[in-house]
């Protein structure tokens, strides 16, 4: 398959150049294209660092922390986790619009903010752990959930990776009297309506 220029889309889409296919060729849109194109390297857009920086500490994990918005809602939340004011000791300035101003590092509204690297590496790791676990996840099941409507019993709510092979199935409702609730159904027709229902559906698959 040959992919044009970017502006292009592919217009003849064959699964093998030696088999021929019936009917009209199908024309795709240009972003679908781009994932048939090995050429195009996958690749997010980046957002610039503010200015570049060297650290002499490498005790520290560094970012910039926006320091004035909404009243330093943003800078507030970063001390409480531990972030502290990186200082001129800490990294040397390379180049940018950065600025020491009274032994803090600052470029407009953003100040340069460090962390101990140990707290910074389990932040991280529990963020992949609590990714990996949703992505394990394959749902919730209810322990002790009945359909019978007179149960009093009260479930309690697992994920089915508490349990290996859980289905999270509820309890089968066996009725008292089930010859009761069939004749029941006899008597008022739903039974002989449910017969016609599916018989119809048969007849129009075999058609």
């Amino acid at each position: 398959m040959k992919v044009g220029a970017s502006t292009e889309v592919v217009k003849d889409i064959r699964p093998d150049d030696n088999i021929e296919v019936a009917g009209p060729t199908k024309t795709i849109s240009r972003e679908a294209a781009l994932l048939f194109d090995k050429s195009v390297v996958a690749r997010p857009l980046m957002t610039p660092e503010v200015c570049s920086i060297h650290p002499k500490n490498t005790e520290y994990q560094y970012r910039w922390v926006n320091h004035d918005s909404e009243r330093g809602r943003m800078y507030k939340m970063r001390r409480s986790q531990g972030f502290t004011n990186a200082t001129p000791d800490d990294v040397e300035v390379m180049g940018g619009d950065a600025a020491i101003d009274d032994g803090t590092i600052r470029a407009g509204d953003l100040i340069l903010m460090k962390i101990r690297r140990d707290l910074y590496d389990a932040a991280i790791k529990f963020n992949m752990e609590k990714a990996y676990a949703m992505a394990r996840m394959r749902g919730v099941y209810m322990d002790g959930a009945s359909s019978n409507v007179f149960s009093d019993s009260v479930p309690t709510r697992h994920t089915v990776n508490d349990i290996p092979f859980a289905r999270g199935k509820a309890e089968a409702f066996i009725p008292e009297n089930p010859d009761a609730i069939i004749n029941d159904s006899i008597l008022n027709g739903r039974a002989e309506a449910a017969r016609k229902t599916v018989d119809k559906l048969r007849a129009d698959a075999q058609k």
